[in-house]
């Protein structure tokens, strides 16, 4: 699939991701209320590698050759940085991402849709793996979590679905999805806010972290389904798979389970034509899960 790209320049990421704000900018707008600065939230352990003593072994070997570099050529590396910010390098990121996979993340393509010179971007990151959880704490901040109405169930619902639409804009992003969580100001945001929808329940705090976890490892197995469905769809649509030649597979094997006796459920699908894959009941199915998910969480916590 040709990418949405001009020869030297970025990708045209921006058509899909016009409908939404920068990621920053929501993110910036709850931290308005701070004089302090976000970053220094992130975790000393494990953190986004803001610190040379928290790189990695590789990131800091990228650094010390670009230390390296500018002292030969006569300047100090701490003179004469580009006129680039964090947030532009992450949002780059994003966009190849977004128009080529998380394959093609390179600090040399980044830097070609920034018209820069890659040793330009270690001002500002470490590394790839420093870069990776930027852009993934950048992305926390485009899932919109409600002001609490009082209304738990709808507030998580909405959550819920506006977390769902960021992985599909997204789907790169599967590909990193039960790594440890980039515990940086977008996401560490986003969880206050979430968490802010269940305080009227009054639980625990171990509970209400329960609650989060219950319904975001749903939305991401979801999503993870639907990812690869669609991928899957897509390799039969370049495979040139004759549609005939398909349903006369599926009767054939409809016939074979039917023989046998044993699978009489199965049968009656298939002679429904129930397609449990099928791109147009992907949001009903999504809904009905969902809403399976939240009657069983009131049950629990005795709450309506």
């Amino acid at each position: 699939m040709e990418s949405d790209r001009g020869r030297d320049g970025p990708p045209q990421a921006g058509r899909q991701r016009q409908p939404h704000p920068a990621p920053w900018a929501a993110r910036d707008a709850f931290w308005d209320q701070w004089r302090g600065n976000p970053d220094d939230l992130w975790p000393s352990v494990g953190g986004s590698g803001r610190s040379t003593a928290d790189e990695s072994r590789a990131d800091r070997r990228q650094r010390q050759v670009h230390d390296r570099i500018h002292q030969a050529a006569g300047r100090h590396p701490d003179r004469g940085r580009p006129r680039l910010t964090r947030d532009e390098i992450v949002d780059a990121a994003i966009a190849v991402a977004d128009a080529e996979g998380a394959e093609a993340l390179t600090m040399r393509r980044i830097a070609q849709v920034l018209r820069s010179g890659t040793m330009s971007l270690y001002w500002h990151v470490s590394g790839k793996e420093h870069l990776l959880e930027l852009m993934r704490d950048m992305l926390m901040a485009e899932i919109e979590v409600p002001e609490p109405s009082g209304d738990w169930r709808a507030d998580l619902h909405a959550t819920a679905v506006n977390g769902r639409a960021m992985l599909r804009r997204h789907p790169w992003l599967m590909d990193f999805i039960g790594a440890r969580p980039p515990l940086g100001p977008g996401t560490i945001a986003n969880l206050e806010r979430s968490l802010g929808i269940l305080a009227g329940l009054r639980l625990t705090p171990a509970a209400a972290f329960d609650v989060l976890i219950a319904v975001n490892t749903y939305v991401s197995g979801v999503v993870l389904r639907e990812t690869q469905e669609i991928r899957a769809q897509q390799a039969e649509r370049e495979s040139g798979i004759d549609v005939e030649q398909a349903l006369a597979d599926r009767m054939a094997w409809r016939d074979k389970l039917a023989a046998t006796g044993l699978f009489p459920a199965l049968v009656e699908m298939l002679d429904n034509n129930v397609d449990p894959d099928a791109p147009e009941t992907m949001d009903e199915r999504f809904e009905f899960g969902l809403e399976c998910l939240l009657d069983g969480i009131a049950a629990r916590i005795g709450a309506t």
